[in-house]
């Protein structure tokens, strides 16, 4: 009798790893564009109750932060994106299944904000002061845990969605999350508008909680088949060495400058609510009105952008993004309404779809397969000090010589960063001339 219960538990497992190092299937790649698509949009909505780009800055602002304070929320959203990459990128390389270690630490992302309700509801009534450092420091370890995380997902990702359909499964993804935030945003104005502060935010961060909860069980569902190749472990100090070997492939260092400049650009994103506030005194509850703006916007632009990259390359994409923010950055400094407000919120939608949706789908389309997550991994560690310096610039440039002249400053980086792009970064796609894109795609990123 045991002899047969041994038999059959060994014959279980062994028909369950044989099904786990299977190569994924049609179906698989359908099953994982749409589990992974809700996971995307789940957590797009989570972030949308705390925006870093309109909710928190006015949360801050209403804590007693200045400008250097306010800076600090992009300045650290940004450094903890990057700083953390090259170490996620090293670990991803030990990992077959990206998806075990992404599962590991990305509560790390998420459990951040339930703790910022806790904030808003225990300690914001007590020590203001004390609740806005702590809330940085929740951000700091939610965004510091997602770029750790950006490689091991990224080089997931590469693996489990078909790669001719990487631009539409960032849309879907983007899109449906963006428009979600739609009501996401119309019941976080509830929030402000009917509750005191800081009740109001304190139920914003834990709607947040909420969807990036819901998001984690669609993660856990994706179907992801083993790498064939175990890559050796090297201490740190050797890994690091990977960037040279990076830095040879001539068009990815032309893309890294590329995305400096557009760090250097990006000065202003943080204080543009700050600015509208300041200038046309609106109330709190028309952030929530300017972020469902900015996720109509990005959300209906994403379904454009997705298949327009799948199918002539996602580089066309990334200069419509830019060109978006420049008139933005124009409206802003010659507005005299708040009216030209929601169009600048509807072009900064347009940018934040552009980047999401053609800077993902672009990264993996110009990493090689091989030592992906070095690529993703340097890629990020060479920018964050530029992004994390970006926003601290334009606080202090806020501070001296006015917003207009923070705007102007973010112009002229979007122009060179446009210039630099479309002349010296090669898409890989239009490269590619013929034959299959996945093998060639190898051979070029090699190169």
């Amino acid at each position: 009798m045991c002899s047969s219960l041994w038999s059959l538990s060994l014959q279980s497992y062994l028909l369950v790893y044989y099904i786990d190092c299977m190569p994924l299937s049609e179906k698989d790649y359908r099953w994982n564009f749409i589990v992974d698509s809700i996971d995307f949009a789940l957590f797009s909505l989570g972030m949308t109750f705390g925006s870093i780009l309109t909710l928190f800055p006015l949360f801050a602002k209403k804590l007693g932060a200045g400008n250097l304070e306010i800076g600090l929320i992009p300045a650290i959203a940004n450094l903890g994106w990057g700083i953390p990459a090259i170490i996620g990128a090293k670990y991803a390389e030990k990992y077959p299944k990206k998806l075990n270690l992404v599962l590991k630490v990305t509560l790390g992302e998420r459990l951040p904000y339930f703790f910022m309700a806790l904030i808003a509801f225990c300690i914001v009534p007590y020590d203001k002061r004390i609740a806005l450092y702590l809330s940085l420091l929740m951000l700091a370890i939610a965004t510091f845990s997602m770029g750790f995380l950006g490689p091991p997902w990224m080089s997931m990702i590469g693996k489990v969605i078909d790669r001719k359909r990487r631009g539409s499964y960032f849309a879907m993804g983007n899109g449906i999350g963006a428009l979600m935030g739609i009501g996401g945003s119309i019941l976080a104005r509830y929030f402000l508008s009917n509750f005191p502060f800081p009740i109001n935010f304190g139920y914003s961060f834990l709607s947040a909680s909420i969807a990036l909860f819901m998001s984690f069980i669609f993660l856990a569902l994706t179907r992801e088949d083993p790498d064939d190749d175990n890559n050796k472990d090297v201490s740190f100090y050797e890994y690091l060495k990977g960037i040279r070997i990076v830095l040879d492939n001539l068009n990815f260092k032309n893309y890294v400058i590329n995305r400096i400049l557009v760090a250097l650009s990006n000065a202003s994103t943080g204080f543009i609510l700050i600015y509208t506030v300041t200038k046309f005194s609106v109330p709190d509850r028309i952030a929530a009105e300017f972020t469902a703006v900015l996720l109509a916007s990005q959300g209906i632009s994403s379904f454009i952008f997705g298949p327009i990259g799948d199918r002539y390359g996602h580089k066309i994409v990334l200069v419509w993004g830019r060109i978006s923010y420049i008139l933005a950055l124009i409206l802003l400094i010659f507005s005299w309404k708040i009216y030209f407000i929601y169009i600048v919120f509807i072009l900064i939608g347009f940018l934040n779809s552009a980047g999401m949706v053609g800077d993902s789908a672009f990264t993996l389309d110009i990493s090689p397969d091989k030592r992906k997550e070095l690529y993703l991994g340097v890629l990020n560690l060479l920018i964050s000090p530029f992004s994390f310096l970006s926003p601290l610039i334009g606080g202090k440039i806020a501070d001296w010589f006015g917003y207009e002249i923070l705007f102007l400053y973010s112009l002229i980086f979007s122009l060179i960063s446009l210039i630099f792009f479309v002349k010296y970064v090669k898409d890989p796609r239009r490269l590619i001339q013929g034959g299959d894109y996945g093998e060639k795609e190898k051979s070029f990123g090699s190169n």
